[in-house]
């Protein structure tokens, strides 16, 4: 007579389960992070058609809005052709590559991907750390505000290849001026020579290196 096959407690198919949806969810923000950088460099080489400019928010106009009425994406840069042109420039490349993780509003996501309103990696008085963030990328802890920010996704992708000196230098001027931020306009200037003083460099930074390099 053959020995019948174990019977499984209905205690012991729950842990499987549970185990499996465990695992599936240990693996999702990992690969949805993946996946957001493929898209976003996918984008980039292959540009949609140009939507209606009424569909797309712009920059603020000149006449300042008071802080606690301002909406989310408003922008806070100050007047000048230039600069808006450059805000608007700077806006369709954050829309392309970064909004995903940070969100049109720069709230980001929490415990997940860091804010830009108000940070302030982002309007420190001098942008050498957040070119340096965006060249290379940006891996471990990080602390906003002085507070730590807690992340099961603590990386920010390198897009130094994938983004010219101008495209960073217009999306670092909109991401500084927007949301409530006000900081000066960032230069493709400024960013090749921070390109070129790093260009050996491969691996992305980690917060305690970008503490060393002056903000001010």
């Amino acid at each position: 007579m053959s020995a019948s096959a174990p019977h499984s407690s209905p205690w012991s198919v729950i842990n499987k389960v549970i185990a499996i949806v465990l695992a599936v969810g240990a693996a999702y923000f990992p690969i949805t992070f993946v996946l957001g950088g493929i898209k976003a460099s996918y984008n980039l080489r292959h540009p949609q058609p140009a939507v209606q400019a009424s569909a797309i928010p712009t920059a603020s106009p000149a006449i300042a809005t008071p802080a606690s009425e301002a909406s989310p994406e408003a922008s806070s840069a100050p007047a000048g052709d230039g600069l808006t042109a450059q805000m608007a420039e700077g806006q369709k490349t954050y829309m392309l590559v970064c909004f995903a993780c940070h969100q049109p509003t720069g709230l980001g996501m929490p415990n997940m991907f860091p804010p830009l309103a108000g940070s302030d990696w982002v309007i420190a008085p001098k942008p050498d750390r957040i070119i340096r963030n965006v060249l290379h990328g940006m891996t471990g802890p990080i602390s906003i505000n002085g507070k730590p920010f807690a992340t099961a996704a603590p990386l920010m992708p390198p897009q130094g290849a994938a983004l010219s000196d101008k495209q960073i230098a217009d999306v670092l001027t909109y991401v500084r001026n927007s949301w409530g931020n006000k900081a000066s306009a960032v230069t493709p200037e400024e960013v090749k020579a921070i390109r070129d003083v790093e260009k050996a460099r491969t691996a992305m930074w980690t917060e305690a290196e970008l503490l060393k390099i002056a903000d001010r």
